[in-house]
């Protein structure tokens, strides 16, 4: 009982904190006057209305992706915008009015929109819907997508992985796409349609809740697990991790690929903020920013387990970090806003705020929206702040109040004014045509753990045994670390697993795996050895008198 009333109390001081900052108080502000916006340096680019049925309704969540604004309604609508122009590419309206209680998510072709106890997944391109779930459990945060799977939270504790539908171009059911549970990459391979009609295969008989409202192919099922965490949190997810922060401040991370029925790899032993938090994670590549009660930004790696830094701010966070390619910025209740670097956590800003000095903006409560001179943040009183974001220094101020739905841009240098009216308006710096993304890197799947390293060439011994052809009979299957030592001895080879490289990618005991030689008639030994690990996903690379063995950031598919 005890656990239940911790769980409403956290839920509600988090709901206060994030979620409650998006006002719905029915306001008819004023276009900006050319005025304002000369002195500001600022071109609106467009203005938009979203349908609203009265002074009830209003913006739910608006959420902004490389060339789309999607925005949410409370009723229920559905509205995308073209990003740079802010042309309505399409509207949808659907479900029951006044039933939208979590944030969407979305990948590259769909919105998954939850309504009532229903999730929609609404394409993209048109905002037709592809298929409709209605399941039988109770979910406790915002879903979370990737390109072929969707991750649910329930209110019990579980963390559900799914499937997504694949389908044609031209709209055709094409099957599911499949995961290799040993090299945790995603295959591009695609499983048969199944025999049975799709839609049996529904969100809500995986529950063992069916409903007749469930339509089109359904996710199918890979995993679940049982954490002791209180989700409430969109859950983080990488190419090979998708883990869970709960609200009492502990954490989770598991392998998303799983081969086994309904489990799946718990990756480590789990990480714990010394409070509860009550804003909702941030994620660049790995590496997970965790905000807590304890007054502190935790940064972690969730491919290794381990804590990276931990930057002390003096009072509780209570906005979700803010994440660009080389820094953070994080709000604490009573200190304001703060630039950390984000490979270090150390502080980027000192302050002159009157007789001290501070490495935070005290008249910055959050930021939304940034360019590489300018932060555009807001103070409590729901003023805009505009400070400098080379130093932190104060500039200027612009009265905003009756835009009291906050847009947060994550994804680029545009900024975004919104009310419930349905106004929705986009401004950029002149000096900015282009849109400037706040992270620049591409997201490549082992992109940190490139298979080669920076070390000395192979000496000619060790050149010239890879080189000579060998021949071989075909042997038994052995531990991998057996069979390397039976070419140690027979070849006069130096082999080293390099444990570190096979941990950061989640991958236990690699020294273990079974291997079976392949037989040789006069290839060169590198073929032959290449043969034999590949199908392993490991590949090797000859350093002075040494090979190092490492896993395969592309590699093939298991025989």
């Amino acid at each position: 009982m005890r656990t239940f009333y911790l769980a409403i109390i956290l839920f509600i001081i988090g709901y206060t904190a994030e979620a409650a900052d998006n006002i719905k108080i029915f306001s008819q502000p004023e276009i900006p006057s050319q005025e304002v916006l000369d002195r500001l340096n600022l071109k609106m680019m467009w203005r938009a209305f979203s349908p609203m049925e009265g002074k009830r309704d209003g913006y739910h969540d608006i959420q902004i992706s490389d060339n789309q604004v999607i925005a949410q309604t409370r009723s229920g609508t559905v509205i995308v915008f073209n990003s740079e122009t802010g042309e309505v590419i399409w509207k949808s309206h659907f479900g029951k009015p006044y039933q939208v209680f979590f944030n969407f998510a979305f990948n590259d072709k769909f919105v998954f929109v939850v309504n009532e106890n229903d999730l929609y997944a609404l394409d993209r391109k048109n905002g037709n819907i592809a298929w409709q779930s209605s399941f039988g459990i109770s979910i406790s945060a915002p879903p979370s997508v990737d390109k072929h799977h969707l991750y649910l939270s329930g209110s019990n504790g579980r963390i559900y992985c799914y499937a997504l539908p694949l389908f044609k171009k031209n709209g055709e059911f094409l099957g599911y796409e499949k995961s290799d549970f040993f090299n945790r990459i995603t295959k591009k391979a695609i499983t048969d349609v199944p025999d049975n009609d799709a839609e049996a295969d529904a969100i809500a008989p995986a529950f063992g809740a069916g409903t007749s409202r469930s339509r089109g192919p359904q996710p199918k099922i890979i995993w679940e697990f049982q954490t002791r965490l209180i989700l409430n949190y969109p859950l983080l997810v990488t190419d090979e991790i998708v883990s869970a922060v709960g609200v009492k401040g502990d954490l989770v991370a598991l392998n998303k690929h799983s081969d086994l029925s309904h489990t799946t790899l718990e990756a480590n032993q789990g990480y714990s903020a010394d409070k509860p938090v009550i804003v909702p994670p941030s994620l660049y590549e790995s590496i997970a920013y965790i905000g807590s009660m304890d007054a502190c930004l935790h940064s972690f790696d969730l491919q290794s387990g381990k804590l990276l830094w931990r930057y002390t701010i003096g009072s509780t966070v209570h906005h979700r970090p803010f994440v660009t390619d080389n820094e953070i910025f994080i709000t604490g209740e009573r200190n304001g806003l703060v630039k950390l670097s984000r490979e270090t956590g150390l502080s980027m800003w000192n302050i002159n705020n009157g007789n001290r000095f501070t490495p935070s903006q005290e008249k910055s409560d959050r930021l939304i929206a940034a360019n590489s001179k300018f932060l555009y943040t807001l103070d409590r009183s729901g003023r805009m702040v505009i400070i400098d974001r080379n130093n932190g220094a104060y500039l200027t101020t612009w009265d905003i109040h009756e835009f009291v739905f906050p847009v947060v841009n994550r994804t680029n240098d545009r900024l975004f004014l919104a009310a419930n009216n349905g106004l929705l308006i986009s401004f950029r710096d002149r000096d900015f045509v282009k849109p400037m993304l706040h992270v620049k890197k591409p997201f490549e799947k082992g992109s940190d753990l490139v298979a080669t390293i920076d070390a000395p060439s192979p000496n000619d011994n060790l050149k010239k045994i890879l080189e000579t052809k060998i021949k071989e009979d075909e042997g038994v299957e052995k531990p991998l670390q057996e069979f390397l030592d039976e070419l140690t001895t027979k070849y006069n080879i130096k082999f080293e697993i390099n444990k570190k490289a096979f941990a950061a990618m989640m991958i236990d005991d690699a020294d273990k795996k079974p291997v079976k030689a392949s037989a040789a008639d006069n290839i060169p030994f590198a073929v032959w050895l290449t043969g034999i690990l590949d199908p392993l996903g490991i590949t090797y690379q000859p350093v002075a008198d040494t090979i190092l063995l490492f896993p395969a950031t592309n590699p093939m598919k298991d025989k």
